[in-house]
């Protein structure tokens, strides 16, 4: 079951909308199926705009809900959804709430609810989507019915009502958009390192038409897709750009299994040239290691590192030229290790 919320300023229009035609003359029999406020739709509208007159400081008092069932829960018969609605508006708001549930077609009732309780007080909409989600799953258990979530493909796209009823009017057993989700996925992964030709190839085998969207600079940027029959209501081909099949069929998805390197990765990648002269270069056996003093906070490679570039050790306190082996002599007045005072460079 999926909640889609809204909110509003008045529950006359929300109610109108709920009891009419629809935007395609879609809405079938409208009718309530539950609710808190007596009365016919037009009487139930008034009552709660005249109620939440009672707190003019609140400029959208009205929150709307749709809930809507997959095709896999079937019909259910307006008994049913009434306790579905009350249950979800019960434990959404609690009792004091003024509401009404709609019905006008087989899949999906719309809740109109006012935040100003019966008391007066506001009910709070804060973080209710995140609120509405484990009472949604909770529903579904407890009435047996899909779990949305485990469904959903986050990553397609979602097809529409209208788009499922136009696949059975054509005889498609299935929408032609979840066709090719699976179809281009599986030839994906048949032609995985092969290559742009590769997967082409597992396309056609599979049944698929595809177009290559390359621009004018020879830069490839996707594909788009069909299926053989997949026409509109003029006879022309329909094509599905890949993301809209799914979104992990877009160009910078595909590239990386097909073959490319990740970009992210490849300069990390030896060059040819750098592999083959590493092929070529004579086995020289490895000098020992020399053991390194541990330094706090300091990686033994980083330890290596210093020791390598950091050039002579620094001289220790006190140290100077004469205290060296084979060293010049120290004369008075003379800085250790350079001229003395008032030679070589002058100040």
């Amino acid at each position: 079951m999926i909640a889609k919320i809204t909110k509003g300023a008045r529950a006359g229009g929300a109610l109108r909308y709920d009891m009419g035609r629809g935007h395609r003359e879609e809405h079938v029999n409208p009718r309530v199926v539950g609710g808190s406020v007596p009365g016919t739709p037009q009487q139930i509208a008034r009552i709660i705009d005249r109620h939440n007159r009672r707190r003019p400081d609140v400029a959208r008092p009205i929150w709307r809900c749709s809930l809507s069932l997959p095709d896999e829960d079937g019909v259910l018969d307006d008994e049913r959804w009434g306790q579905i609605a009350e249950q979800y508006v019960g434990r959404m708001w609690g009792p004091d709430v003024p509401w009404v549930a709609i019905r006008h077609g087989d899949d999906h009732i719309h809740l109109t609810v006012s935040r100003v309780r019966w008391s007066g007080t506001l009910a709070s909409d804060s973080h209710d989507y995140a609120r509405s989600r484990p009472i949604v799953r909770a529903l579904e258990a407890e009435h047996g019915l899909t779990n949305a979530e485990e469904r959903s493909d986050r990553v397609a796209p979602q097809v529409s009502g209208r788009e499922r009823a136009a696949a059975q009017r054509r005889g498609a057993e299935r929408p032609e958009r979840e066709q090719l989700r699976d179809l281009v996925r599986a030839a994906r992964d048949a032609s995985a390192g092969g290559g742009r030709a590769a997967f082409e190839t597992a396309l056609a085998e599979a049944g698929v038409t595809y177009r290559a969207n390359v621009a004018r600079n020879g830069r490839m940027s996707g594909y788009s897709f069909s299926l053989p029959g997949w026409t509109d209501g003029e006879g022309e081909q329909v094509w599905a750009a890949a993301s809209r099949v799914s979104r992990d069929l877009r160009w910078a998805q595909l590239d990386t299994v097909l073959g490319r390197p990740d970009p992210r990765i490849a300069y990390a990648l030896p060059r040819p040239e750098q592999a083959a002269a590493v092929d070529q270069a004579p086995e020289v056996e490895a000098a020992p290691s020399r053991e390194l003093p541990f330094l706090p906070g300091v990686s033994a490679a980083a330890a290596r590192s210093r020791s390598t570039t950091a050039g002579p050790p620094r001289r220790p306190p006190g140290w100077s030229a004469g205290t060296a082996p084979g060293a010049a002599p120290h004369r008075p007045g003379q800085q250790p290790g350079g001229p003395g005072r008032g030679q070589g460079r002058g100040r």
